[in-house]
């Protein structure tokens, strides 16, 4: 797994980092951490909101583990696939 984490940036410099994604540029900019692992737990110093693809995932601590073999897809609302494993 794969996290980026983007701290005390201004909304300009933000702006930046997103275009230098698709060459790689974002991991040469100061305020852009990489970190990768098969388990990753992170703690808000502040009252900021964590991201997950978009999605706000919790404010304070998330924490997230790889499993071997493993994948749960999440849905919102009534679907077919909900209770599919």
């Amino acid at each position: 797994m794969n996290v980026i984490a983007v701290h005390d940036i201004t909304l300009l410099k933000l702006l930046t980092v997103f275009i230098t994604v698709f060459w790689g540029g974002h991991l040469n900019i100061k305020n852009v951490d990489s970190f990768s692992g098969k388990m990753i737990k992170m703690k808000n110093q502040g009252s900021v909101k964590v991201q997950s693809d978009g999605e706000i995932v919790g404010t304070d601590e998330v924490a997230a583990v790889v499993l071997k073999e493993k994948i749960r897809v999440m849905f919102k609302g009534d679907s077919p696939y909900k209770n599919m494993k």
